[in-house]
């Protein structure tokens, strides 16, 4: 077989270069470690889906989806890095991070580097109205932590509440408490306890079982992740056997059922998440889902799984543009898993509040 000349191999090599468009970065960022992982893990595997499905297709315009996987370990500060790591990386958007008080540290940067920061999970009251590069696929705590207050004054009865928080995700956790009291005491009712606690330190559950039982209320609502929403309910039954509880969306994913056990049967839990939805759209993702990962998408899978989507949208209107929140405001919606999404002006989003109820170990809707 005859050589090649030199000149030969590099015309080659070039035009196989030419053939290779540059992926389109997107990053995501999570805990992925750590007591919040049952948030964070979820969310990353619904955003790998969206691009390996989107890749499957052929990617964008021709060129495949990166994505780049960050930890923030319920950190700030290594959230900080790691969102500094992506935008060194020069990404299109990141997707993340899962809890609020991430959100509410990293929002700035993202504002500085003009990129676009797409919210799965990210609920708190405290990021609304405001024109920056933040964006998210669900509504905030004003809606969900109300609608649960006045389901249990108006159709429950009660009149009398505890609320519990977790200042490891304050955002989050002090604007689902005051949503949640304000909107009970609007209607007449009162609440007899808040009771504080941090679970990167304070692990005295049966401590803050002391505190809810010595209150007396009628309800006892907990906004705090699946993991601390389980453990202060089994020491909460320890001492009140009869006391209603219930639950923010972020106790809701499904380590509060395999953890709580019979401690967390008839739990209430708020949701922007239909767990029962049968429509072909969310039944093709959830098979694509749980084949891909074996296990439940969860609210947090799904999210995410949109966020990357609402991503995809944008950028389909052009892959070269620089500034994602121009063209998101431009198309203002997009069909997520579960139905249409509308943003507002600020990037906000609007979903609908689903209740369920935790039966024989399950999640049920409430009718």
């Amino acid at each position: 077989m005859p050589r090649m000349s030199l000149s030969l191999v590099v015309l080659l090599v070039l035009l196989s270069a030419c053939g290779e468009k540059e992926p389109l970065r997107i990053g995501f960022i999570g805990g992925l470690s750590g007591r919040f992982a049952d948030l964070g893990t979820p969310g990353r595997n619904g955003a790998m889906l969206a691009v390996e499905l989107r890749n499957q297709q052929g990617g964008i315009g021709g060129r495949k989806i990166e994505l780049l996987i960050r930890d923030d370990q319920q950190d700030p500060e290594v959230a900080k890095k790691g969102i500094d790591d992506l935008l060194a990386h020069q990404v299109k958007a990141i997707i993340g991070p899962m809890t609020s008080s991430i959100a509410a540290a990293v929002v700035p940067r993202m504002n500085d580097a003009r990129v676009l920061l797409m919210g799965a999970t990210v609920t708190t009251a405290s990021l609304s109205g405001r024109d920056d590069y933040f964006y998210r696929v669900v509504g905030t705590t004003a809606t969900y932590a109300s609608y649960a207050a006045r389901y249990h004054y108006e159709k429950l009865g009660l009149r009398t509440a505890a609320l519990v928080l977790d200042v490891a995700n304050l955002d989050y956790t002090e604007s689902w408490v005051s949503e949640y009291a304000k909107t009970f005491e609007s209607l007449g009712g009162k609440v007899v306890a808040r009771v504080p606690f941090d679970s990167r330190a304070d692990k005295s559950y049966l401590r803050i079982a002391g505190v809810l039982s010595e209150a007396k209320p009628e309800i006892v609502a907990l906004a705090c992740s699946s993991v601390d929403g389980a453990l202060i309910a089994q020491n909460l039954r320890k001492l009140d056997k009869s006391v209603r509880l219930a639950g923010s969306g972020w106790t809701a994913t499904e380590r509060l059922t395999e953890l709580g056990g019979q401690a967390v049967e008839g739990m209430l839990v708020e949701q922007y998440f239909d767990r029962f939805d049968e429509s072909p759209r969310y039944k093709a993702f959830h098979k694509a889902f749980f084949d891909r990962f074996g296990q439940e998408p969860g609210f947090a899978g799904t999210t995410a799984y949109d966020a990357a989507m609402a991503v995809f949208a944008a950028l389909e209107k052009d892959p070269s543009v620089k500034d994602l929140k121009k063209s998101l405001a431009e198309m203002k919606r997009f069909q997520g898993v579960q139905g249409e999404i509308v943003f507002d002006e600020f990037g906000d989003a609007s979903r609908k509040t689903y209740l369920n109820e935790v039966s024989r170990g399950q999640f049920v809707p409430v009718k």
